[in-house]
């Protein structure tokens, strides 16, 4: 339990080049592999119990904040939810896992991460979602 605990409070950060932006994350977190596009990420904790997306996306589609949140609550249980000027929090639970999803507006798009964990064990994740955000690319 130490060991995890440790690496709860250590940083790791991922960039992606594609679209510009460093995400900083627990290390406890294992990356499993980019998307082919180039996209982003995913990575894991305990073989995918834990698991943390994250992904730019160009918007083609010319949509809003609002616009986007609506698409991406689509078909999802969501008990909480957030919009400011740059950025939307969706939360809730999908397939007996609590997820949250954070989107900020970008330039040409939109940074997204995700982090999804057992929905018995919210107590103890819940405090990894203070623990990532993103950053300008370096």
């Amino acid at each position: 339990m130490f060991s995890f605990l440790a690496s709860c409070s250590s940083q790791s950060e991922y960039c992606n080049e594609r679209f510009e932006y460093c995400l900083n994350y627990p290390a406890a977190f294992e990356p499993f592999g980019s998307s082919k596009s180039g996209d982003g990420q995913i990575f894991y904790i305990d073989g995918g119990k834990i698991e943390l997306l994250v992904w730019g996306s160009v918007n083609g589609q010319k949509r809003t904040l609002e616009q986007e949140k609506q698409y991406i609550s689509q078909n999802r249980t969501v008990e909480y939810q957030t919009i400011k000027s740059k950025f939307f929090v969706i939360s809730g639970f999908e397939n007996g896992k609590v997820f949250y999803l954070r989107t900020e507006k970008t330039q040409n798009g939109f940074r997204s991460f995700e982090i999804r964990y057992p929905k018995e064990e919210k107590e103890t994740y819940d405090k990894f979602v203070e623990k990532i955000n993103f950053q300008e690319k370096k």
